[in-house]
């Protein structure tokens, strides 16, 4: 150990009992702060949750006086639609009441409406209401269509509606305003720059604070997501979403208010900082007094050790910069530092003869790859170390820090469907003693191919093993590149020209067996034509990559849209399909437009066509395309005694090969259709071919 070493020992080992007793008393208090700070927590998560309890048991017995009302039980829309409008008025919290009879049809609502057309009954709340027989608490809803309300996060509650004889006759919900919810708790439970989150049994966040934006109707992250599956109330440490560090309470889904979990944090930093205080204070003395006896240490070295030494590095450092003129010069009776002088001198002469000579030979070699657009590699099958030129990293993309690798780390960004050849043939050239070619794939740290051209040659020793493998290679990514999109090309026009001939085809056996004569078959023929025509147009600007439903409307109904003639009206907002989309709704308004121009609303001067369209977001299912098509004023309909070619492909095409449904109204105004089809991209829309001969014959095999 060195003279300076034993001076520092000297002055640490004066301090190391205050600085054991900093550290006991230290860890003490932070112990006690922290049991205080776990129980406080709990507290405060008990507190939101006794709120949210009072809250469910408000709403409950609210509940339960409505469905004692007898115009509730017997859905007496006149009655309990103005009663629950009034109600609703003096709950200001609770945005809506619905009374949905069995079958899940609104029977009555604030708005005084009933809707007899839509079914509710596949919400959550409405099956475990009627399973539980008492109040449930749902989940969380963006849209609460059931009361008529504008897009507006709620959370509903529910309960059974008994009849006089006790019998379940539907279920009465209550629209809980989460805005309202997260005031009501922050302003009642929740302190200065403390943290709450509140979900619901799915683990979707319904009250959040702070930064609401980022995690209201997100899935709890999933070390949340572990404390909501417990079954017992704890503590953890963790970062918030804002970046604070805080110490959380939490209350699992088990425990009350049941299906809901709570979690409310307090933030460090303020919980220790007393303790925090006193720690920098004890720090900065025991610091000081470190201070002083290094600087008694530092003023005894500085003389017999600092100088000579610097003196040395200084020397070094000037041969490391490139001056091997540079030399060590030290005082006399410096000791065993002018031992160590006289040997760095000696080897600075030798290594400055030395260096000339390498910096000579690589500057040749570097100037004869940077003329061949090439770069060198190397591999050492006995130390399984191998490396790259500087040439070779810069084709690459790679820093020079990378230049040196190992075998391991070779065979890591090579392709895996490369790996065993690459492999292979390197124990081939190994075998046949020869030279080495081949070309290969890796993979760079940025996610992205290069193909690689590699030729080398392997060395061998007096017993004929492998000592040296030395080659160059050269990127030859582009050529790949551009062959593959040479052959993709032709495969795809190859592929798009049958697939067109075998649709046109079938669309033709399919007219000629439904029409009676020729006229018919070659209006029906030439119209079916056209809307695919039309179709493949509006794909084919966008590269057979997508088309606007709008676009496939409006071309379809220009023929019977005139300026000024509100006769046709189109609304919804822009929804851009896939090809597949685009074909198979490009042939469903087709037979639609071609349905009201013979016998609908298109056939007469005062007839009125309206076509509008949504989406339908939900977070349990795929977003759904919703069309309806409503015809009105034309000549009276009645359901067809026959199902027609058109109408067969209409149904196949929305539910057989959009996997989506449709509901077909023959009504005293005009026909009405409503199409719905998912949007979501399973199997079927991860197809890349487009079969429309399917649609148009079922019997059609590719």
């Amino acid at each position: 150990m060195t003279l300076t070493r034993r001076l520092l020992l000297l002055a640490l080992i004066s301090v190391l009992p205050a600085i054991v007793i900093w550290t006991y008393t230290e860890v003490s208090l932070r112990r006690a702060r922290e049991t205080e700070v776990n129980d406080l927590v709990i507290r405060q998560a008990q507190l939101v949750g006794a709120e949210l309890q009072r809250i469910f048991d408000g709403i409950h017995s609210l509940l339960l006086a409505i469905d004692e009302i007898p115009s509730i039980r017997t859905f007496d829309t006149p009655s309990c639609s103005p009663y629950l409008k009034a109600l609703q008025e003096k709950v200001p919290y609770i945005l809506s009441f619905v009374a949905m009879d069995i079958s899940g049809h609104i029977r009555c609502r604030p708005s005084g409406t009933v809707d007899t057309q839509h079914y509710f009954a596949d919400r959550p709340y409405f099956h475990h209401a009627l399973d539980e027989k008492g109040l449930v608490v749902g989940e969380l809803t963006p849209v609460f269509e059931e009361g008529e309300l504008p897009p507006h996060p709620v959370l509903p509650l529910a309960l059974p509606i008994w009849n006089d004889r006790g019998d379940v006759v539907g279920v009465l919900a209550a629209a809980l305003d989460l805005r309202w919810l997260a005031d009501n708790l922050k302003e009642r439970t929740t302190p200065d720059s403390g943290s709450l989150t509140v979900a619901d049994r799915r683990g979707i966040v319904i009250v959040q604070h702070p930064e609401p934006e980022r995690m209201i109707g997100r899935l709890l992250p999933q070390e949340y997501m572990d404390q909501a599956k417990g079954s017992t109330v704890g503590t953890a440490q963790t970062v918030s979403i804002d970046g604070m560090r805080r110490i959380v309470g939490y209350i699992p889904l088990s425990l009350p208010p049941e299906e809901v979990y709570i979690n409310v944090g307090l933030s460090t930093r303020e919980a220790f900082a007393s303790i925090n205080q006193a720690a920098r204070r004890g720090f900065m003395l025991i610091g000081a007094a470190l201070i002083l006896a290094l600087s008694l240490s530092g003023l005894l070295s500085r003389a017999f050790i600092t100088r000579p030494f610097q003196i040395v590095t200084d020397g070094i450092q000037a041969w490391r910069r490139g001056d091997y003129q540079a030399r060590i010069s030290l005082p006399r009776k410096s000791g065993e530092f002018s031992i160590l002088a006289k040997a760095f001198n000696d080897l600075m002469d030798d290594v400055a003869t030395r260096q000339q000579a390498l910096q000579a030979s690589e500057e040749r070699a570097r100037l004869a790859l940077e003329a061949g657009h090439m770069g060198t590699w190397w591999y050492d099958p006995n130390k399984s170390v191998g490396g790259w030129s500087s040439q070779a990293t810069a084709m690459l993309g790679l820093p020079h820090a990378t230049a040196a690798m190992d075998h391991q780390y070779w065979l890591q960004i090579l392709h895996p469907e490369d790996l065993d050849r690459v492999v292979q043939k390197w124990r081939d050239a190994v075998k046949d003693q020869g030279d080495y070619q081949d070309e290969y794939r890796i993979r760079l740290s940025d996610g992205s191919l290069r193909w690689i051209n590699s030729k080398g040659r392997v060395f061998f020793d007096m017993e004929k093993q492998p000592v040296y493998f030395v080659g160059i290679f050269q990127d030859i990514t582009e050529q790949k590149h551009a062959e593959e999109q040479q052959r993709f090309f032709l495969d795809e026009l190859n592929h798009r020209v049958k697939n067109t001939l075998t649709t046109v085809q079938s669309i033709a056996s399919q007219t000629l067996r439904t029409t009676e004569t020729s006229a018919q078959f070659k209006d029906a023929f030439e119209g079916r034509l056209l809307a695919l025509s039309k179709t493949h147009n509006l794909l084919t600007r966008k590269s057979w990559r997508e088309a606007e439903l709008r676009d496939v409307a409006e071309q379809e109904l220009a023929p019977y849209r005139k300026p000024g003639d509100e006769r046709v009206v189109l609304c919804g907002p822009d929804v851009k399909l896939p090809a597949r989309y685009a074909i198979n709704l490009g042939l469903v308004l087709h037979e639609l437009v071609t349905n009201a121009a013979k016998y609908g609303a298109l056939s007469t001067n005062a007839g009125l066509l309206e076509m509008t369209w949504s989406i339908i977001q939900s977070d349990d299912r795929p977003d759904q395309l919703r069309i309806h098509w409503t015809e009105s004023g034309g000549p009276p309909v009645a359901p067809p005694k026959r199902q027609g070619f058109g109408s067969r492909l209409i149904r196949r095409s929305i539910e057989g090969e959009l996997g989506g449904y449709m509901v077909l109204n023959f009504a005293e105004g005009g026909v009405a259709y409503d199409i719905s089809v998912p949007l979501a991209h399973g199997p079927r829309m991860a197809e890349t071919k487009v079969e429309v001969a399917s649609i148009v014959d079922p019997t059609h095999r590719s």
